[in-house]
């Protein structure tokens, strides 16, 4: 008897109300597939945990993932089946529209069963509640629902999945921002800026005392609220204050977590990343690890292959597509994720222990509208260059003094891109992440705060690793500043509608934290040069040009904004626990000029590559460098 033909007689197959046969555990000990003490422990975590009992075997390796497969086909009296022996049919699979709702449900038409399709799924349970729902969404007369059951293990359905409908994936993945909110469709916007850019050229040429006045007026305005902004979070940042305000709430069961970890070229850091999860200490059966790779990238899926993985890890192989960015990686994978709480991790990440059980109290406790938490970052190799020191000192600026008074006041926060949690159900509602956008995590908190959604920060730190030479970072602050220019068009382009979203706080410090941030960095020529000139000749360079009653404001706003920001610095050394680094404080103006230049290139690429991911290298810090060099240094996988 064939398959099919076994499905169709077993009697309950088709009753979505049969209640399942014999328990999975005493199915699994009859057949020797588990031990006696496994099961106990097993089943003792079970309540606590809420997760299927089959999962919790297989998380912790106490039992296999095909015979826990088997032994859920006998529960439930269905027939098992091997989709690389016996693949779905072709016909059935073309049929599939939307492939979201077949994800959701965990099941995948495979074979016809006389007039009946059988479906091949792993959670027979969520497939037979989706099936319930269809039947009583049906007209009264409509008969029963042509649908019968097989079941197979989830890695074998998310390969199906992969395989069958990877093109229809990566193609939504793509595209699943709505257009008014991607940049995606900003191309008469962008080249209208680029032409502006190009008239104020001309205009400076022809009558250049007028450009000049008003790009220093345009200065003077930007730099003043950003500074007042800066005072304002500093004032509002209430030093010593918590910002988990959840860190000790015991929860009756903890949520699943789902972690997307994308990886491009990444061949040296696999055993990093891989020791980082390790390291953890959130309950395994509760983890679902996802490690992105893109089609073309046969190295780092070698490498992966190579190391031994545990169970709660797998690996998804984005299809080929445009455009190859991370947002678009996170968009595929998103319909794979089975947790309530979806994070994002990158390749060189070294995560707190416990920071996966502060971001699950703090988002169960944390009212509804806290749609996601960022953990703070920090670098574990900023004492390599004085670069990497200078980013240490601005990441503390950042997380340490600036994002505490953000959050105080409300104002939109752009997020992170890694070690941010989301709510699951939120992501889908906000058309996930802008697959075109080389700033993803700043755009998506602005849309987040345009719904009245919030982002909340925990005292949960992750390790990352700095760019210590001068052409990565400058690389690096390129695409940073190209994608803020990017988020910046994109939400302006209805100011009235993004006024009435944010308010006019929120409006304000959008406008200082993506534009402003961006002008300081490209004005910052213009500052040493007229410095230069002041030490050379004792004149302003723009003496005769700027009324004085301009210049000489936009002087002292200049050196005053430069001070609180050295001032920021300081505090945020002193929070950090980190003195040692208080003497490079004086070194940040040479490093942020390094910005000039990143910004300049953003501008550039705006115009012509405005999509174009230009992505950082890992592994090159002298930590990495000398643990691979080390006697089996290469070889160091976690399991």
């Amino acid at each position: 008897m064939n398959v099919a033909a076994r499905v169709a007689g077993g009697g309950v197959a088709g009753d979505i109300a049969a209640p399942p046969g014999r328990a999975i555990g005493e199915i699994l000990l009859a057949r020797g597939a588990v031990g006696g003490r496994d099961l106990a422990a097993a089943l003792a975590l079970q309540p606590e945990r809420g997760c299927r009992l089959g999962e919790l075997l297989c998380a912790h390796g106490w039992a296999a993932e095909r015979d826990v497969a088997a032994a859920l086909a006998d529960q439930w009296r269905l027939a098992l089946v091997d989709l690389a022996d016996t693949p779905p049919d072709a016909a059935l699979i073309a049929a599939i529209g939307d492939p979201g709702p077949w994800l959701d449900a965990r099941t995948l038409p495979w074979r016809m069963s006389g007039a009946r399709v059988v479906h091949v799924t792993d959670d027979p349970g969520r497939a037979r509640s989706r099936a319930q729902a269809a039947v009583d969404a049906r007209t009264p007369g409509d008969g029963p629902p042509p649908v019968e059951l097989a079941i197979v293990t989830t890695a074998e359905l998310d390969a199906a999945f992969q395989r069958l409908l990877g093109p229809a994936l990566a193609a939504r993945a793509a595209r699943r921002t709505a257009p008014h909110e991607s940049v995606r469709t900003l191309g008469c916007a962008r080249f209208g800026l680029a032409a502006g850019l190009a008239l104020a050229a001309l205009l400076l040429a022809h009558e250049g005392r007028a450009v000049v006045v008003v790009v220093a007026a345009i200065l003077l305005a930007v730099n003043a609220l950003t500074t007042l902004l800066r005072l304002c979070a500093l004032v509002a940042g209430r030093p010593g204050e918590r910002l988990d305000h959840a860190p000790n709430v015991a929860l009756i069961r903890w949520p699943r977590l789902s972690l997307l970890v994308p990886l491009y070229r990444e061949t040296p850091m696999v055993p990093e990343i891989a020791a980082a999860l390790a390291a953890t200490d959130y309950p395994r059966e509760l983890l679902d690890v996802k490690i992105l790779i893109e089609a073309n990238d046969p190295a780092t899926r070698a490498a992966l292959a190579a190391a031994a993985l545990p169970g709660w890890i797998s690996v998804l192989t984005v299809p080929e597509g445009a455009p190859r960015t991370k947002p678009r990686a996170l968009n595929y994978a998103l319909d794979f994720c089975r947790g309530e709480i979806v994070g994002i991790l990158d390749a060189e990440d070294r995560p707190d222990p416990d920071q996966f059980r502060r971001v699950a109290r703090h988002l169960m406790a944390a009212p509804p509208e806290v749609a996601c938490v960022q953990c703070q970052l920090s670098y574990f190799n900023a004492g390599d260059t004085w670069i990497t020191r200078c980013f240490q000192i601005e990441y503390s600026i950042w997380f340490d003094v600036l994002l505490r008074g953000f959050q105080r006041l409300g104002l939109p926060i752009p997020l992170g891109g890694t070690s941010v949690y989301f709510r699951r159900a939120v992501l889908p509602a906000l058309g996930g992440w802008d697959a075109h956008n080389v700033t993803e995590d700043a755009d998506l908190g602005m849309r987040l705060a345009r719904r009245g959604l919030r982002c909340e920060v925990v005292d949960a730190t992750t390790h990352e690793e700095a760019s210590g030479q001068v052409l990565p970072w400058i690389r690096q602050r390129s695409r940073w500043l190209k994608g803020y220019l990017l988020t910046w068009l994109s939400h302006m382009r209805a100011p009235r509608r993004l006024w009435r979203d944010l308010g006019p706080a929120g409006f304000v410090g959008f406008n200082v934290l993506l534009l402003g941030g961006a002008l300081s960095y490209l004005a910052m020529p213009l500052f040493w040069l007229s410095v230069a000139v002041w030490l050379g000749t004792g004149r302003g360079l723009w003496g005769g040009t700027v009324p004085d009653a301009l210049l000489a404001p936009l002087g002292v706003m200049l050196a005053f904004g430069q001070a609180v920001m050295l001032g920021c610095a300081v505090l945020a050394m002193r929070r950090r626990g980190t003195p040692r680094l208080i003497c490079w404080v004086p070194v940040l103006p040479f490093y942020w000029t390094l910005g000039a230049l990143a910004a300049w290139k953003a501008v550039a690429e705006f115009v012509v590559a405005p999509y174009y991911w230009d992505k950082t290298r890992h592994g090159q810090s002298a930590e990495l460098r000398r643990a691979r060099a080390a006697p089996g240094g290469e070889g160091r996988m976690a399991g």
